[in-house]
C-alpha cells in the first residue's frame, strides 16, 4: 500500500471515530412527547428519529460521559388510553441505533449503567400482578449479560436480593 493510501485511510479512520461521536448534555422533549432533540456541547443536534408505527418518546437520557443517548420508543395499544413503552432505543457514538424490547413487555424505566457501554431495563404487564422482568444488555452487540425476574406478589423481597446492576434501574 502506498503512503498517501494508508494516509487517506488514517484520516478517514479519525474523522469516523472522531467526529461523529458528540458529547451530548441536555434533551429538549416537547409537550405531547412527539419530538425530541439532544443537544451536545458544542451546540450540534440530533433530532431522534421515529420508528415504524412509533407514536411518542418517553424517558430521554444521557449517559455520564455524554457519548450515548436513548429514549423509550412509544407505540399505541389496543386496550389503554394511552401509549406504551416497548423499545428502548439507543444512538452511540459512531451514529448507529441500537433497539432493544427484552421479552416483549411493556417498558417502565431504564438506566445507563455506570462505567460501561450498557443499559438495564424494567419491564413487566400494565395491571394485575408484581411480576418484574430486568434485563441488563451490551450496547454495541445487543448482547444479554444479565436478566433478573422479580417473584410475584414478592417485589419488595425481591429487590434487595436482586444483583448489584439491578439497582441501576429506577423504581
Amino acid at each position: 500500500m502506498r503512503a498517501k493510501s494508508r494516509w487517506q485511510l488514517l484520516l478517514l479512520w479519525f474523522f469516523a471515530t472522531h467526529c461523529v461521536a458528540a458529547e451530548y448534555e441536555r434533551f429538549w422533549l416537547n409537550k405531547e412527547s412527539s419530538y425530541l432533540v439532544f443537544v451536545a456541547k458544542d451546540g450540534q443536534q440530533f433530532e431522534a428519529p421515529r420508528l415504524a408505527d412509533q407514536v411518542g418518546y418517553e424517558m430521554p437520557r444521557i449517559s455520564a460521559d455524554g457519548r450515548y443517548i436513548g429514549w423509550l420508543a412509544m407505540y399505541p395499544n389496543c386496550c389503554t388510553s394511552y401509549p406504551i413503552g416497548l423499545k428502548l432505543v439507543v444512538r452511540d457514538p459512531s451514529g448507529k441505533l441500537h433497539t432493544f424490547s427484552g421479552n416483549k413487555l411493556v417498558l417502565f424505566d431504564w438506566c445507563f449503567m455506570p462505567g460501561a457501554p450498557s443499559v438495564a431495563f424494567r419491564q413487566s404487564v400494565l395491571h394485575g400482578t408484581d411480576y418484574m422482568h430486568f434485563e441488563w444488555r451490551g450496547i454495541a452487540d445487543e448482547r444479554l449479560l444479565g436478566e433478573y425476574d422479580y417473584p410475584p406478589d414478592e417485589s419488595e423481597q425481591a429487590r434487595e436480593r436482586a444483583p448489584d446492576w439491578v439497582r441501576c434501574v429506577p423504581d
